[in-house]
């Protein structure tokens, strides 16, 4: 019973949800993430982050549903992966 009521595969994914948001860098990511597709090296330069930084916070972030990449040659872009889940929880002052 326990199980279905409170399962823990669905606490798991909740617990990842919200901890990808309780880091400001990752907010801020997240917001410069809904103004456009952003390279690594960009999102290091606006946030004063190093390159390893960078990655494992946007990493953190897909990891959690968030942000999405893709690669074009050796450069990786990320976007928000979401972006109605954004918009909703703006709307309800989460970001």
């Amino acid at each position: 019973f326990a199980d279905e009521v409170a399962s823990v595969k669905i606490a798991d994914e909740h617990t990842k949800f919200f901890k990808a948001l309780a880091d400001s860098t990752r907010i801020r990511i997240l917001r410069l993430l809904e103004t456009r597709e952003m390279c690594v090296c960009e999102v290091m330069i606006a946030l004063d982050l190093t390159q390893p930084t960078a990655s494992h916070h946007l990493g953190i972030l897909e990891d959690a549903g968030f942000a999405k990449h893709r690669k074009k040659g050796k450069w990786v872009y990320y976007h928000i992966a979401k972006p109605d889940m954004i918009s909703n929880m703006r709307k309800i002052r989460i970001l």
